[in-house]
């Protein structure tokens, strides 16, 4: 914050200089205007230089310090909304489409950011600016000084008061389309083979068309409305230099133009207030949209004093309920001893993905006991749980980079050995092997450069070198041909029993896979029973 203090600091004397720049230039005409020796002008004409060199260094300066100041400040803003998202994930996640979440995280903490350069800084320099001015204007004429600063004050409260007013009458929400265009955007990135392929993209396109023509007319209407902060400066300016004019007849020639020119050398920084004023609707609309993200219930909450992570990895289910706002199954009774298999089963809607996900404490149990290693759950932190219980998702994130990247996510300290170990056991090893980069090569944006076999095997490979004892795998097969699956399903179950397996699956071929290793249960919403 002190870079910023000093940041304005020199704003102040930008300004400052300009103004000084514009009122000794006053002095030098209508002084030279009566053609005195050209040494009584020297000063003012060094002057003039300094104050225009000056001007653009002490901006330069002052730039240089606010930005990097916020620059660090939104770094950590960005930071801390991502922590908000990795709080209320996946519980608090649904109620946002993923393109407005991301919105969020760049654009509206970006918005904040400008509280700090675009809306606070002017005040500051404007503030300071008109105190200085008005006070050297009353050290020539105290009358031209009640006039420059009654015209400045109400200038500056008919622009506070209007622009921000105009503006969310308007129906500024240019935070919210914006949410909603990025929204539409991500959705079409995501969903544009299968809308080529079923010819439906003009659906998605005019959506896209509707989120930009709403966002650009909001845009549009909020830059009319700063015209009209323009327009109350010009006012305010006119009226004080017709006054002064007419009241600074006593004065010397030579200081006239001074004092008449003093409330035109202040529209600078008063339109820079109207052009922030202008934007303090959207920034705060940025602040309630974050606020909205901070205030949401936490997914899973960690006890005031957790118990020290079990030895053991054995897992145990005791009439168990899970669900989100309603509950989807209860009575639900599993018993995983370590290094074990287990499948579950069950029709559509049964609830077999949220199971997944509240075995590993991605969701809060909505009744009954799970315990891991003989500890309850719900007294375990739980990013401890998560250590031992990894989750495999059927539509797992591969990220555009190297597979090496991409593996490291797991373990940032891991070794290529370490890699190449957790490749061997998801059967990728051969194949990474096999290419010109090894483990440099990169995968594309989700994965598009590699099969959805090799995805698969990718994500599984992760989850090995995470060191997780408790594999939950749901629909690790889905997408995928009956070679390639039949494939995975082996080196799924090779990890076993160094590791306990846990497979979500409505395939009858991957269940009667597993019924011959391990067993088999099928979720129903009255509970789980072992299938036949």
């Amino acid at each position: 914050m002190t870079r910023l203090r000093w940041g304005r600091f020199f704003g102040a004397l930008s300004q400052l200089a300009a103004i000084a720049l514009l009122l000794v230039s006053a002095w030098l005409i209508v002084r030279a205007a009566e053609r005195p020796p050209v040494l009584y002008l020297m000063v003012a004409i060094v002057s003039v230089r300094f104050f225009g060199l000056s001007r653009a260094a002490l901006r330069y300066v002052e730039r240089l310090l606010t930005h990097d100041a916020a620059l660090a400040s939104v770094t950590g803003a960005r930071i801390a909304a991502y922590r908000e998202l990795d709080r209320v994930a996946p519980a608090g996640v649904p109620a946002h489409r993923r393109g407005d979440l991301v919105s969020r995280v760049v654009s509206d903490v970006d918005a904040v950011q400008d509280r700090m350069l675009r809306l606070r800084s002017p005040w500051i320099v404007a503030i300071v600016s008109s105190v200085v001015t008005v006070g050297l204007v009353a050290a020539l004429d105290p009358v031209s000084g009640i006039v420059v600063a009654s015209t400045t004050a109400a200038a500056m409260a008919l622009v506070r008061l209007v622009v921000p007013r105009a503006a969310v009458r308007s129906g500024d929400r240019s935070s919210q389309w914006r949410g909603e265009l990025a929204a539409d955007v991500a959705q079409g990135v995501v969903a544009a083979p299968d809308l080529v392929a079923y010819g439906a993209t003009d659906l998605l396109r005019g959506s896209a068309h509707r989120s930009v023509d709403r966002l650009a007319e909001v845009q549009r209407r909020t830059a009319r409305l700063a015209g009209s902060g323009e327009a109350i400066v010009l006012l305010a300016t006119g009226v004080a230099v017709a006054i002064v004019a007419a009241a600074s007849g006593g004065l010397e020639p030579v200081l006239v133009g001074v004092v008449v020119l003093a409330p035109i050398a202040l529209i600078e920084p008063l339109t820079a207030l109207a052009d922030a004023e202008g934007l303090r609707p959207a920034i705060e609309g940025a602040e309630r949209r974050l606020a909205e993200l901070a205030e949401a219930p936490t997914a899973v909450a960690d006890p005031v004093s957790a118990a020290p992570r079990p030895a053991t990895f054995d897992l145990d289910v005791r009439d168990l309920s899970i669900g989100w706002d309603t509950i989807l199954a209860s009575g639900i009774d599993l018993e995983l001893p370590e290094g074990g298999v287990l499948a579950v089963a069950g029709p559509s809607g049964s609830g077999k993905s949220t199971l997944a996900l509240t075995l590993a404490r991605l969701v809060e149990p909505r009744g009954g006991v799970i315990e891991l290693g003989g500890t309850d759950v719900r007294e375990l932190a739980a990013a401890d749980v998560r250590e031992v219980v990894g989750y495999l998702g059927q539509d797992e994130i591969v990220f555009d980079t190297t597979i090496r990247e991409n593996l490291r996510i797991a373990s940032l300290a891991a070794t290529d050995e370490d890699m190449a170990c957790a490749l061997r056991a998801a059967g990728l090893a051969g194949f990474v092997a096999s290419l010109p980069d090894g483990l440099d090569t990169t995968v594309g944006e989700r994965g598009s450069r590699l099969s959805g076999g090799e995805r698969q095997r990718l994500c599984l490979a992760r989850l090995v070198l995470g060191g997780h004892r408790v594999l939950v795998l749901d629909e690790p097969t889905e997408h995928l041909d009956e070679r390639a699956a039949d494939a995975l399903l082996d080196d799924v179950l090779a990890l076993a029993p160094a590791r306990s397996i846990v497979v979500v699956s409505h395939s009858p071929k991957v269940l009667d896979r597993i019924g011959r290793t391990g067993r088999t249960v099928e979720l129903r919403r009255d509970g789980v029973t072992v299938a036949v």
